[in-house]
C-alpha cells in the first residue's frame, strides 16, 4: 500500500492561520458552488460526483495546508514576524487539541540563501520552539527557491527528524542536482514541488507567457520524476493562477475550466498533487479528481481482479495487456482514488 499524497496543498498567509481555517475554507467553497453553479454540466461532471464534492467540502475541505512565510506572507518587521509566528505556532496547539487540523500540514519559511536566510531560521526555530510538543504528526517544512543541495541539509540539521522536508524547485541551478537531495534530507525529504512561475520568470520567460504547463515546467516535471523513481519522495505540481473570481459568471466558469484542464494535464503527466490558491479553486480540484478516479475505478479493479486471478501471470484484457509493471500502477491507481474519497 503507498502511503497516502494529499491532492492538493493550500497555501495560505501566515498572519491568517486559524485553527479552524479548514472548516472556512470549505464554507467558501461552497458559496462559490452555489453562487455559480446551476448543474453539474458547469463541472463537466455528474450529479454523483457533484453530491461527492458537497460532502468533501463539509467533511475534509483541504487535505494539505501550508502556513506561508513567504511568498503568501509579504514582508514585515521583525517584531512583527516574530508575533505571527508566537500566533500560528499557538493556532496550531489549539487546532491540535480541538481535532480542527486539516489531516496533513506544514510552513513554508523563506529561503536559505541570500538575505532571507537568517530571517528564515529565526522563524522556523521560534515556531518550533513555541509549538513544542503539539507538533503534529508528519508535519513538514517547505523551503522555497533551493539552489543547493547544501540548504536542504542545513534545514534537515535544524529540524533534527522533527518534521519531514519538502523542497520547492523554482531555480535552474538545482534541476541538474535533484538526487542529491535525498542524502542531504537525512531520510526526511518527503516530497518535492514545482514552483512554476518563479522557474519561468529565472528562465526570462515573460509574465503574459507564463502558464502551467509551459514546455520548461513540462521539462522540469520530467526531471522530477526522473530523478526520484524508485524512492519514496512524492512529487507535486504547482498552481493554475488563473483564479474563479469576480462578479460575472462567465470568468468564473472559464477559470474552472481551465483549473480542470491542467489538473487533467498534470495527471496524465504523473503529478497526482497541487497547489490551490482561493478556495473556490477547492470545488473543481474534487469535481475533476472525483469525475476522474470514478469513471475509471470500474476498468482498473476488473483489470486488477483478472490478473490476480492469474496467478502473477501476464494475462490480456479488453485488449490491454498487464503484467507485474502496469499491475503496480493499477493498485496505486485504486489505492489513490480511495484516499481522496472518490471511490
Amino acid at each position: 500500500m503507498i502511503r497516502r499524497q494529499p491532492v492538493h496543498v493550500v497555501y495560505g498567509g501566515a498572519q491568517l492561520f486559524r485553527p479552524d481555517v479548514a472548516k472556512k475554507l470549505g464554507g467558501l467553497a461552497l458559496a462559490a458552488m452555489d453562487r455559480w453553479i446551476p448543474s453539474a454540466a458547469e463541472l463537466q461532471c455528474s450529479g454523483a460526483v457533484v453530491e461527492k464534492v458537497r460532502d468533501k467540502l463539509g467533511r475534509e475541505p483541504v487535505e494539505d495546508y501550508r502556513i506561508d512565510f513567504e511568498d503568501g506572507y509579504g514582508m514585515h518587521g521583525d517584531d512583527e514576524e516574530d508575533r505571527h509566528v508566537m500566533a500560528a505556532a499557538k493556532a496550531v496547539r489549539e487546532g491540535a487539541d480541538a481535532g480542527t487540523l486539516p489531516p496533513f500540514l506544514g510552513i513554508r519559511i523563506r529561503p536559505l540563501n541570500g538575505a532571507t536566510r537568517e530571517r528564515a531560521l529565526r522563524t522556523l526555530r521560534l515556531f518550533l520552539q513555541t509549538v513544542s510538543y503539539r507538533l503534529p504528526a508528519q508535519f513538514r517544512v517547505t523551503l522555497p527557491k533551493v539552489e543547493r543541495p547544501e540548504e536542504v541539509a542545513q534545514l534537515a540539521v535544524e529540524l533534527r527528524g522533527r518534521a519531514w522536508i519538502e523542497a520547492l524547485v523554482e531555480t535552474p541551478p538545482i534541476l541538474g542536482r535533484l538526487r542529491e537531495l535525498v542524502d542531504a534530507a537525512s531520510g526526511k525529504l518527503l516530497s518535492v514541488h514545482l514552483g512554476p512561475y518563479d522557474l519561468l520568470a529565472s528562465l526570462g520567460v515573460a509574465a503574459p507567457f507564463q502558464k502551467l504547463h509551459h514546455p520548461a515546467c513540462t521539462t522540469a516535471r520530467m526531471e522530477m520524476l526522473m530523478a526520484f523513481a524508485g524512492t519514496e519522495v512524492e512529487v507535486a505540481d504547482g498552481p493554475t493562477k488563473v483564479l474563479p473570481i469576480g462578479e460575472e459568471r462567465a470568468p468564473v466558469i472559464a477559470a474552472w475550466k481551465q483549473h480542470r484542464a491542467e489538473i487533467l494535464a498534470s495527471l496524465a503527466e504523473g503529478f497526482y498533487q497541487g497547489w490551490d490558491l482561493h478556495p473556490a479553486q477547492l470545488v473543481t480540484r474534487y469535481a475533476t479528481l472525483y469525475d476522474f478516479y470514478s469513471s475509471e475505478a470500474p476498468t482498473m479493479q476488473a483489470r486488477l481482479d483478472n490478473y490476480e486471478r492469474s496467478e502473477g501471470k501476464a494475462v490480456v484484457m479488453q485488449r490491454q495487456f498487464d503484467d507485474a509493471s502496469t499491475v503496480r500502477g493499477l493498485r496505486a491507481f485504486l489505492q489513490r482514488a480511495r484516499d481522496c474519497g472518490a471511490i
